[in-house]
């Protein structure tokens, strides 16, 4: 016990000569070495990339051949060859299917960009949560070791006091008592701290020292008034703007799916040249030519006309499902943005309330000290008063830690949450 609470204080010691890194750094590393966040630009990308593939089928299409046939006359022994080479151009001129593919990837194309965003506000989220468990885990740790220092003075002092004839053996073994409760919970906040910087380290996925902590100049105000108007904070939140174009998405894949059974047109233009020659004549003929086509399509019967049928009923299934998804997506984000305000404005008063308790904790030391030292107090009153002096201290920090979690929180909840937000609390960050 006494090695490893030699080497963690070493360890703690010599991150905090350290240079120590802020909220900003952590959050630069974890944007870069995140693989989650990775991988959702990755989809968000590759949606852009669908869009643009189906645009590119409403452009002009070129392509060109080359053939040459050989014919062999056997009545005449006679034979020639024909070489033609073409090049056409085709382009569609009306395919409400091919439309309707387009509008579905474009409103795609949006909500991934929708989702990618939800992402990022909660990859921030995330990240500072991370930040400020292994502060507060290394808190629990200062308090921890500072009880266990206390505890040993006061068992230090009731010896003292027995052997002079003024204490008691029951004081002595009290303290003692005391004294082995506070190592476990010291043995457990050791594990903690270390528990909480691998969580970091997995999301930045490098080592690092010390952590900037919140400076004095710190408030826990509420940062932000929510706005009166809720509806309009609902429809412009990520999540319901990712919904709201995957249900358009939606719309125009059922269209596309009626589209199907429409008609379409398209424009070809064709250029040809062609080179007979005979073996019986030494002239060779060549002709050039160029064909102009218009072509419409209409499925009237088959096998395709059925299943057209079924991929309407589909479509029209999923439009449903994305209509009922948006509707729940916009009650969720309501009911978020009112959590997160009524969380936002409890954690300020917790910290205010945490903040007497220890001007309530530090005078209770005082008196009950005071007490014992004149011989009419108890040693577990000392004891006590000084554990619930540390929890309060502890508990300060903590809740402050929680109220940066909550502000970030309710930037979350309305939609609105940046990397700004990092940089703002960077600045009550100190060594």
């Amino acid at each position: 016990m006494r090695i490893l609470t030699i080497a963690l204080g070493l360890v703690l010691a010599g991150n905090a000569m350290a240079e120590s890194k802020g909220l900003s750094e952590i959050y630069n590393l974890a944007v870069a070495n995140d693989p989650t966040l990775r991988a959702q630009i990755a989809t968000r990308d590759a949606a852009r990339a669908s869009q643009d593939g189906y645009e590119s089928r409403r452009g002009p299409t070129v392509s060109a051949s080359i053939s040459s046939a050989q014919t062999d006359n056997a009545m005449t022994n006679e034979d020639s060859t024909l070489n033609t080479a073409s090049v056409t151009v085709s382009i569609p001129v009306y395919d409400r299917a091919l439309n309707k593919q387009i509008e579905g990837a474009r409103y795609s194309s949006s909500a991934a960009g929708a989702v990618l965003n939800t992402a990022r506000q909660s990859h921030i989220v995330t990240v500072a949560q991370a930040y400020f468990n292994v502060l507060s885990a290394e808190r629990d740790y200062d308090a921890a070791q500072a009880e266990v220092e206390a505890l040993e003075k006061q068992l230090e002092q009731a010896s003292e006091r027995l052997a002079v004839g003024i204490g008691t053996r029951v004081d002595v073994d009290q303290a003692r008592a005391q004294l082995d409760l506070s190592k476990v919970s010291l043995i457990a906040s050791e594990v903690d701290v270390e528990t909480k910087r691998a969580d970091l380290k997995r999301l930045v996925d490098t080592d690092f020292t010390a952590l900037k902590n919140l400076s004095d100049d710190f408030e826990a105000t509420i940062h932000r008034d929510l706005e009166s108007n809720l509806d309009l904070l609902v429809d412009s939140h990520p999540a319901v703007i990712e919904k709201t174009n995957a249900f358009q998405a939606a719309v125009a894949d059922l269209d596309e799916a009626r589209g199907e059974r429409w008609p379409s047109l398209s424009l070809s233009s064709t250029y040809q040249v062609s080179e007979t020659a005979n073996s019986v004549s030494s002239d060779g003929l060549t002709s050039q030519k160029n064909l102009l086509t218009l072509t419409m399509n209409v499925p009237i019967y088959g096998s395709a006309t059925g299943s057209l049928s079924a991929a309407i009923e589909k479509a029209y299934a999923d439009m449903v499902v994305a209509e009922s998804r948006l509707e729940e997506s916009r009650r969720e984000v309501r009911r978020d943005i009112t959590i997160a305000s009524r969380n936002l404005e409890a954690s300020a008063r917790t910290v205010e309330a945490r903040r007497l308790a220890i001007v309530s904790a530090a005078s209770r030391v005082e008196a009950t000290e005071a007490a014992y030292a004149v011989g009419s107090g108890d040693i577990v009153e000392v004891l006590n008063a000084k554990k619930d002096l540390f929890a309060a201290e502890r508990d300060f920090e903590k809740a402050r830690h929680t109220h940066v979690i909550r502000q970030l929180e309710f930037d979350q909840a309305i939609g609105d949450l940046s990397e700004s937000a990092i940089a703002r609390i960077d600045q009550y960050l100190v060594q």
